[in-house]
């Protein structure tokens, strides 16, 4: 993964970002407004609120693992809290009083701590594609121009965030993704999925219009496009890798993805 590439995007995609246009009228029927208000506060302390950074006990080790990795995490996470910021606007705009603690995120960050950066990363890499579905949601079905457009804004950074994750896996997985790695992966993506659909942001999903069955087509399709793209990127590698893509694109199909 070249890290200076990153760094420039990161850099560059600070720039020239167009504010939602948080003073102009909202109307919104209460039911709506209020199973938003009380999603968005608590959307706001997941993505970018609270600790944003790494806090595995070994996350050094991820940072100093090649040059300029700690930078690039740092923006990385300066984006992540530029989302809650984001959503801080959104929380106000829907009357929602803001969300600091929650038993779920004190669980989040004591696995993170304890299991390791690489899990860690990995949780983090479902996480924003989980949080993908969520936000497409919401863009299609909020009704509210300020509050779609805040969307628009975090899913093209998320887009990215994905990107990431692919370049930092690739040169880990010379012969492609094993068949552990990605039970695991569609294990904790799928249990994510159904975290996020069982609570208050599932409900706010359902109260707006949209369905179980779309909401985990958006995260399914997330999860079978990195998984494509970690596969195409084995290519140009020995025809050795061929079991392993042939493996990975079985998985997709038996997971209905």
């Amino acid at each position: 993964m070249n890290t200076q590439t990153w760094i420039a995007h990161f850099e560059r995609n600070r720039l020239n970002r167009i504010e939602p246009d948080w003073t102009a009228p909202f109307s919104m029927p209460e039911g709506k407004r209020a199973a938003l208000a009380r999603s968005l506060a608590e959307y706001q302390l997941g993505d970018g609120g609270g600790e944003c950074k790494l806090v595995a006990a070994d996350a050094e080790v991820f940072r100093n693992s090649r040059q300029d990795m700690d930078r690039l995490v740092d923006l990385w996470f300066a984006e992540e809290r530029e989302h809650s910021r984001l959503l801080s606007h959104a929380v106000q705009r829907v009357g929602a009083t803001p969300v600091t603690d929650s038993f779920a995120m004190r669980l989040f960050y004591r696995c993170r701590r304890a299991l390791g950066v690489q899990f860690e990363l990995l949780v983090l890499l479902v996480v924003e594609i989980v949080s993908t579905g969520y936000y497409r949601i919401i863009q299609k079905y909020v009704g509210d121009e300020p509050i779609a457009a805040m969307c628009k804004l975090i899913l093209r950074d998320e887009a990215r965030h994905i990107d990431f994750h692919r370049d930092r896996l690739i040169p880990q997985m010379p012969q492609g993704p094993s068949l552990p790695w990605s039970l695991r992966f569609m294990f904790l993506a799928e249990a994510c999925g159904w975290f996020l659909w069982i609570g208050r942001n599932g409900h706010c999903l359902r109260v707006l219009g949209s369905t179980r069955a779309e909401f985990f087509h958006h995260v399914r399709s997330g999860l079978a496009n990195l998984l494509a793209e970690i596969s195409s990127a084995m290519s140009a590698l020995p025809d050795g890798s061929a079991e392993t893509r042939d493996g990975t694109l079985a998985l997709q199909r038996h997971a209905g993805i």
